[in-house]
Formats: C-alpha cells, sequence, structure tokens
C-alpha cells in the first residue's frame, strides 16, 4: 500500500479499484513453493482478488518474505481451525469443572453430596481461557498520580453500593452504604475489554453486580462472508440515570480461535474512499456488505440493506450505532468511550471512522475517547490521518493506543512495502516488562516481529515476565497473584516470544500499577 496509500493521502485522483484480497484458503501448497523461489508478481496468482487501480500502483511486484510468512502462517492456523476449537471446548469444560467444584477434593465431596456442577458455557460463572488466566473482575478506585502521569486526565466519579465483590466468581449478595469511587478511565476500558471475552450472562453480572454500572446489552454481529455471528460487544452506562459515559466493548482475538487469529495477520485491505485502504477482515466484522474497492458507499452503505443478515440477526456496526444513540439520547451529559483488546481494539478503531464516514456528526459530537490495547494495524497511512482528522481533530476525541512490551498482535499485519503498508494510528503507550509506562513518538519498538536484532531483548523479556508472575503478589498485593494457568500461559512465551505479552492481565498490571510518562522516545 505504500505507493497507492500515500498518493490517495496526497489527494491523486482514483482512476480504479483499490483493493487486495489474498484469498488464503484457496493458497496451495505449489503456490507457496511458487512464492519462496520464484519471483512471480503476485497479482498473477488465481488466489489475488486484485483492484485495476491497484494493479496498476503494485505492478510486477512479487510482495517480500513476509507476503510468503504469512501465507504459511494462514495455511498452518487453518489446518489446525477445528482440533483448537474442540481443544478449546475441553480445556475450558475441565477448567471450570474443577473450578467451580472446588478442586478434586470438591469435586469427590460433590459426588458423595450429589450435588455436582457440571459447567454450562452460557452460565454466569462460566469463564473462558481469558478468564482462567486472570479471573478479576472488580474495578479498582483510582490511585493518587503524580503530576505529569497521563493517567490523571481522565478520571470518573461515581456513585455506587454494594460490598468488594469476590475475585474468583464475580457474584455480590450484600448491599452496603453508598459510597463516593473515583476511577480511571482506562481502568474501566481494559475491564471492559478484558470481561468482553466472557459470555453475555457472564458480562452482565459482573457490569450489574460488581460494578454497579447500568447494563445496556451484549450483542453478537452477523458476519456476511462466513455466514455466522463473528463480532460481540455489550455496551453498558455507568448510571441508569443521568449518565457521565456510555461505553461500549468489543470482544477481542480469542485464544482458541485460530479465525480471530488468521483476522489479525491477513494482509487483505479494501479502498474505502476517504478512509483510505483499511483492513479487510475488520470491516467484515462490522458489517461490510460488499468487497467493493471503488465505491465506498456500496462496499459500507450508511444504512444496512433489507435483508443483510438472516431474521433474528444484527449487523455489528448498525446495530451499536443504533444503542448508542439511543443511550446518548437518554443521557445528554454522558460521553461516549470506545474500547477493545486485540480484535477488539482493530474493531474500536475503525468504529468511529465509519461513523466519520457516514457523516454521523450527532454521535461522533459526544465521542469522548477511544483507548484499545494489544490492537492489530487495521489501516494504511491515508486512514491514519482519516482518523487523527475526523476523529481526534474535528471530533476532539482521545485515541490512545495502548501496547504492552513485546505482544505480537501490535505488530501485525505486516508493514510490506508497496504492497500491504499498514501503519498505526493514535497515541501509543507503551508499557515496559515493568509497566513503566511512557508515550512514544512513534510506533513500539520491532514493528514487524522478526527483527533479529530484538530476539534476545525478546526471549529475556518472556522470562522476566514468567518470574514477574510467580512472584509480583509479594510486591504489588494478594490481587496480582497468579494461579497455574497464567503461569503456563507465560511460559509459552519461551516458545513463543510476544505471544504471552498479549494476555490482558498484563495491560490490567499496567493501568494499575505503572504511571504514564509524556516523555518521547
Amino acid at each position: 500500500m505504500a505507493s497507492a496509500g500515500k498518493a490517495a493521502a496526497a489527494g491523486r485522483p482514483k482512476l480504479g479499484e483499490e483493493k487486495l484480497i489474498i484469498r488464503s484458503e484457496k493458497v496451495r501448497f505449489i503456490d507457496l513453493l511458487s512464492m519462496m523461489f520464484l519471483r512471480r508478481p503476485i497479482t498473477s496468482y488465481g488466489f489475488v482478488d486484485v483492484g485495476d487501480q491497484t494493479a496498476r500502483d503494485i505492478g510486477i511486484s512479487p510482495g517480500d518474505i513476509f507476503v510468503r510468512l504469512t501465507e504459511i502462517i494462514q495455511k498452518a492456523l487453518d489446518s489446525i481451525k477445528t482440533p483448537a476449537k474442540w481443544l478449546g471446548i475441553i480445556v475450558e469444560f475441565i477448567l471450570n469443572f474443577f473450578a467451580l467444584n472446588g478442586g478434586l477434593l470438591g469435586i469427590l465431596w460433590n459426588i458423595v453430596r450429589f450435588k455436582l456442577v457440571i459447567p454450562r458455557r452460557d452460565a454466569a460463572n462460566f469463564r473462558t481461557m481469558i478468564g482462567m488466566i486472570d479471573g478479576r473482575t472488580e474495578l479498582k478506585p483510582a490511585p493518587a498520580v503524580s503530576d505529569g502521569d497521563l493517567r490523571q486526565l481522565q478520571v470518573l466519579n461515581v456513585v455506587e453500593s454494594g460490598e468488594v465483590a469476590d475475585l474468583e466468581s464475580g457474584y455480590v449478595t450484600d448491599r452496603t452504604p453508598l459510597v463516593m469511587r473515583t476511577y480511571l478511565i482506562l481502568e474501566i476500558t481494559v475491564m471492559a475489554a478484558k470481561i468482553a471475552y466472557e459470555n453475555a450472562a457472564f458480562v452482565e453480572n459482573v457490569v450489574k453486580n460488581v460494578w454497579k454500572f447500568n447494563f445496556v446489552g451484549f450483542y453478537n454481529g452477523w458476519n456476511k462472508f462466513l455466514k455466522e455471528d463473528t463480532t460481540q460487544a455489550f455496551v453498558f452506562t455507568d448510571r441508569a440515570e443521568n449518565a457521565s459515559i456510555v461505553v461500549v466493548a468489543f470482544r477481542g482475538t480469542e485464544p482458541f480461535n485460530m479465525q480471530d487469529w488468521s483476522t489479525d495477520v491477513n494482509l487483505s485491505w479494501l479502498g474505502m474512499g476517504a478512509m483510505g485502504h483499511v483492513h479487510a477482515g475488520f470491516l467484515k466484522a462490522l458489517g461490510l456488505q460488499e468487497e467493493d474497492g471503488k465505491d465506498a458507499s456500496r462496499a459500507f452503505p450508511k444504512d444496512a440493506p433489507n435483508g443483510a443478515a438472516p431474521v433474528g440477526k444484527s449487523i455489528a456496526y448498525y446495530k451499536l450505532r443504533e444503542v448508542i444513540r439511543e443511550q446518548l439520547k437518554q443521557h445528554p451529559d454522558a460521553r461516549l468511550v470506545v474500547t477493545g483488546h486485540s480484535l477488539g481494539g482493530a474493531l474500536a478503531a475503525v468504529f468511529p471512522a465509519l461513523l466519520a464516514l457516514h457523516k454521523e456528526t450527532d454521535i461522533l459530537a459526544r465521542l469522548g475517547t477511544v483507548q484499545t490495547y494489544g490492537q492489530p494495524r487495521v489501516g494504511d497511512d491515508a486512514f491514519v490521518k482519516f482518523l487523527r482528522d475526523e476523529v481526534e481533530k474535528k471530533a476532539a476525541a482521545a485515541y490512545y493506543r495502548i501496547v504492552y512490551r513485546y505482544d505480537i498482535v501490535p505488530r501485525v499485519p505486516f508493514d510490506i512495502p508497496l504492497l500491504a503498508e499498514f501503519a498505526h494510528g493514535g497515541t501509543c503507550v507503551y508499557y515496559d516488562g515493568w509497566y513503566d509506562g511512557k508515550v512514544l513518538a512513534g510506533d513500539a519498538p520491532n514493528p514487524n516481529y522478526f527483527d533479529p536484532r530484538f530476539l534476545p531483548s525478546m526471549y529475556e523479556n518472556a522470562l522476566g515476565d514468567l518470574v514477574k508472575g510467580a512472584f509480583l503478589w509479594a510486591r504489588a498485593g494478594w490481587d496480582y497473584r497468579e494461579g497455574p494457568v497464567s503461569l503456563l500461559y507465560r511460559a509459552f512465551g519461551l516458545i513463543i516470544p510476544g505471544l504471552a505479552s498479549h494476555s490482558p492481565r498484563d495491560y490490567v498490571n499496567g493501568v494499575r500499577l505503572g504511571a504514564i510518562q509524556p516523555k518521547q522516545l
């Protein structure tokens, strides 16, 4: 996307369709060999659907090593998609079975008492792998922050009641007198992004009974191209009346969902007019209608076409836009907050850009902040500029993109000259291994992940995170203790460095334990 994207950003008139769709499911083994050893133009392969304008921009470019590497990763992910799905179902069932019955002795005792608990995936006490890695559900009141710590810029005062929730179950029963709590907006968004991985009943229980906020709804979004609900998000406000914030949180990349991981690394993009070139997978997750790289109004119309989703299904972008507009009308003083982790972070970045494309000025005027965690790249330089001009400048909304150390996901899709020049936007807040937050002038270190110069540091960080995870509670308190599941997950970072750094646990720890200094690196 280098020449195409930068030319578009400079105002060059478009002469044809701009898109590059790589259909990885059609890539054959012989195609992989051809890409590795021959220098055929990437547009000459049958699995590449390219617009005429893009074909002229790319020319005879064969792509580079990252194109081949991406397709190898895609084929590997596709080959284990079904086994990984069933592995996830089995592992999560076993972990919940032991947790809900109180371990092995509890299981035996419950058998004797005929009170054995069988986990149900839709129950309010069922946790996904993300919830098993980090079972915390409570919000921590805002800490005292020093001058210059950027976290002091956004806080929320909330009147709430109820005792502190149990960290593992998330349930609250007794009620106590009203108290005033002050929360960092970062605290609210990072926890919302984390619990978005759980089922609707779990999310509703945490929002209503643990946070004492007003739960609006949990929503599934239909993907026309995959023909299933692939997008999940929930909406809540801090109060049922006269709310200060309306929050929408998107679910991210699920550990055992290879389709999610495949979407993150996919190089396909679509020209979206003034929005620039945008990752096709993220557009499809929100409700893309046609892979039309020439007419953005046809690709993603302002209003959902009739019959765009089966009866009883809804499309994420249109449904959430409707719910948000209704909530903002109901709460005239509220500001909109959008968040998500991983894939959810990508959707959180594209969502306001679509609002701007569709001239939804009434909603954009109320947008307070977009805060994403471990977000992959979503578009080219033109998209970054569009988001900055329309959302950050015109709407005066802050866009913070938080990255923990060598997290692998913010480093994909790969930035490939000429073919797919993906870029990051927003203000990058970078946490190092000890949760020391800094605002970076550019991208996070090792932007394409595979730079060999960073390899020793990446493995050192993975080992350090494992040791830190085992002993952090001794310094920071019992809330930061990690169980066997979390430590085992961290151990995988010794095999694939950066994988364990993607866990929401480190993002929660960073927000709670680390200051954010506004110095530039």
